[in-house]
């Protein structure tokens, strides 16, 4: 019987001999296509060549995205990248806006890219810029005289019942300037902030997106009116200023069509003339949260508030005052 000829050096075996891969191989020729070094033991099959475990892995294996290792055990995808343990757990992971931990599990995103863990799923959010807040600002707990919950960002400008001293007929004559709208001259136009539930109860119908209320009244005597005005303004309590202003830059829009006597507009081209106040108002202010406020409002899919908007400002783009005037009728 013919000696086996080794599949490395073409030689006959005359003494021991190694069966892999399918060809005979004097042991000291059968190596390791990484380090050249004798396979002994169990070795792994690539392509018709056999490599250590170790020398196959460091070859072959995966590699984390951030520190180019041999990721070793469990690992990551972020953005499509492999990400080892160590470096998803030391600041590539993406970190829990309540707890500040890595979220290495199931996570929910709201509208801003926040990331939360799944267990932090009933996280109560800021009542103006919507984000989640964080342990701290949860222990806070809510503004005790009307119910809501800031967070760091608008705290320090939240508005009070102190703090609306500033905002009188002179705020609502700036917000209607935007448009180039003259506002009539009532005696005043009380300010009030309630709780958001008590400011549902005063609507008729309840309006849900609704942060502030004008109280109007008409007098009549045999079938003519005598005298007309607006009792107060009502807003949501505990806003942050700059969701304060475009909420009562809104409700001095409903004093001007009162004062108009336009109150058979449609409820969308009403509301939505309004919201372009609103609008207008937060580009002047131009602060960050104004900013997040007005996109809010732009990206708006209710059919009266964010519809009417969008059609009363590309009248005001397209023909300025006079196109929204003639959406509001005559």
């Amino acid at each position: 019987m013919a000696a086996p000829v080794c599949g490395r050096c073409r030689r006959g075996i005359s003494g021991p001999c190694v069966q892999a891969l399918g060809a005979s191989w004097h042991p000291a020729c059968f190596v390791c296509a990484g380090c050249g070094k004798p396979l002994a033991g169990s070795f792994v099959e690539r392509a018709g060549q056999g490599w250590h475990p170790a020398c196959h892995e460091e070859r072959f294996g995966l590699r984390c995205s951030v520190c180019g290792q041999v990721i070793q055990g469990q690992y990551f995808q972020v953005e499509g990248r492999p990400v080892c343990g160590r470096d998803y757990q030391e600041g590539v992971g993406p970190r829990c806006a309540v707890c500040g931990q890595v979220i290495t599990g199931p996570f929910l995103v709201n509208a801003l890219g926040q990331k939360i863990c799944q267990r932090h799923g009933a996280a109560r959010a800021c009542f103006s810029c919507t984000r989640w807040l964080n342990e701290v600002e949860q222990a806070q707990g809510l503004y005790a005289p009307f119910g809501t919950a800031l967070c760091g960002r608008c705290q320090p400008g939240r508005i009070d019942a102190a703090g609306l001293g500033p905002y009188g007929l002179a705020f609502g004559v700036a917000a209607l300037g935007e448009l180039g709208l003259a506002l009539g001259a009532p005696r005043e136009v009380p300010i009030r902030l309630e709780p958001l539930e008590a400011l549902r109860r005063l609507q008729s119908p309840v309006q849900a997106q609704a942060e502030g209320l004008t109280q109007t009244y008409v007098e009549t005597t045999g079938g003519r009116e005598t005298a007309r005005g607006v009792r107060a303004i009502v807003v949501a309590g505990g806003l942050a200023k700059e969701h304060f202003e475009g909420v009562l830059a809104h409700e001095f829009g409903h004093v001007w069509l009162f004062q108009e006597g336009r109150a058979g507009v449609p409820e969308a081209a009403a509301e939505g003339f309004c919201e372009l106040v609103r609008h207008r108002w937060l580009a002047r202010l131009g602060t960050p949260l104004a900013l997040e406020l007005r996109a809010r409002l732009e990206a708006n899919p209710d059919p009266v508030y964010g519809d009417g908007f969008r059609r009363n400002r590309l009248s005001w783009e397209r023909a300025g005052l006079p196109g929204v005037l003639a959406l509001l009728g005559p």
